[in-house]
């Protein structure tokens, strides 16, 4: 009876990785960034030109567009829940855990290192996006 579950549980998990494979190729616009420190956060939800567009192709490329510019990197999924960005040594630059993921959102938590010493601090970042269309970029 073991055996089965652990197959089905195993199958789920994969079914969850490559339909996120799929959700998240595409182009995405930041739409707010929380912050939360230790009991306190901030949303910022003024959209400008410095707020970036984050496309991500099927072959794991990722480009970051900002004000004309772009910066060129690659992503994995690496589980159901969690996304990495590489530079190009393949080390690992920056890792998010997907809050929600879909056809049409985008919903990342990024742990951040506390600003003081001690324990019991809390720190991360929320970002927020929704999905583009590649002639609809304010840019």
């Amino acid at each position: 009876m073991k055996k089965p579950l652990i197959l089905l549980a195993f199958a789920l998990l994969l079914t969850g990785c490559s339909s996120h494979e799929k959700d998240i190729v595409g182009l995405w616009r930041t739409d707010s960034i929380s912050n939360y420190v230790n009991g306190f956060s901030f949303t910022n939800n003024t959209k400008d030109a410095h707020w970036s567009y984050f496309e991500y192709k099927k072959d794991g490329s990722l480009f970051e567009r900002r004000k004309g510019e772009y910066r060129k990197s690659a992503y994995k999924l690496i589980s159901a829940d969690s996304l990495v960005y590489l530079d190009s040594t393949g080390t690992v630059t920056n890792g998010y855990q997907i809050l929600e993921l879909n056809e049409r959102s985008l919903v990342l938590k990024k742990a951040q290192a506390p600003y003081l010493s001690g324990k019991n601090q809390e720190l991360y970042e929320i970002r927020y996006f929704s999905k583009a269309t590649p002639g609809n970029k304010a840019q």
